[in-house]
């Protein structure tokens, strides 16, 4: 059994493309921070303010675990699941992981539009917004290219874009395709 997973930074739109992509090729749709919100009955601010990243992280991790269980699906990763070397080994082997590639513009002004984003998504660190961004793309840039099989540069597209894009890639690999046990 193969997973898609979805990874990238905040904002990235690995959620909406995630839940389009699922749909497309009539699988199960997961994202793993409303996962880890669910399990924990608190927003991921309330989370980190009471028990702290590295619980957080912990959280997120076995929720990854968890997820592969499960038969195959689309998971849309937390932005911050590949800073753990042991989440990087396990995506990578377990299926195909998709980079969903955005520019530190494009991410600050989605940020900025998302009315959900103070209670979704903490500051990671007491910097502004816009250098946070740019210090937290450059520590996790490498970490995503590291695992990713598909890199998508999604600036300038739109997510049913991004989607027609992910399925020609898959449509390409024939083994993932059976895998999945999907043909879109």
């Amino acid at each position: 059994m193969s997973n898609l997973y979805l990874i990238g930074y905040r904002a990235a739109g690995k959620s909406v493309v995630g839940r389009k992509l699922a749909a497309t090729l009539g699988l199960p749709f997961q994202d793993s921070d409303l996962l880890l919100v669910e399990r924990a009955g608190l927003s991921i601010s309330a989370f980190v303010e009471n028990f702290g990243w590295a619980a957080f992280r912990k959280l997120e991790s076995e929720i990854l675990k968890e997820c592969d269980a499960s038969a195959a699906m689309v998971l849309a990763t937390g932005g911050g699941m590949v800073l753990d070397s042991d989440n990087r080994a396990f995506l990578r082997s377990r299926g195909r992981v998709i980079w969903l590639k955005a520019g530190p513009e494009v991410i600050s002004t989605r940020l900025a539009l998302d009315s959900q984003t103070a209670g979704f998504r903490p500051p990671l660190t007491a910097l502004s917004p816009a250098e946070e961004i740019r210090r937290g793309l450059v520590e996790r840039e490498p970490l995503y290219r590291e695992i990713a099989h598909y890199v998508i540069e999604v600036e300038r597209l739109s997510p049913d874009a991004i989607v027609a894009r992910i399925v020609d890639y898959l449509q390409k690999n024939r083994t993932l395709m059976q895998s999945l046990k999907v043909m879109p």
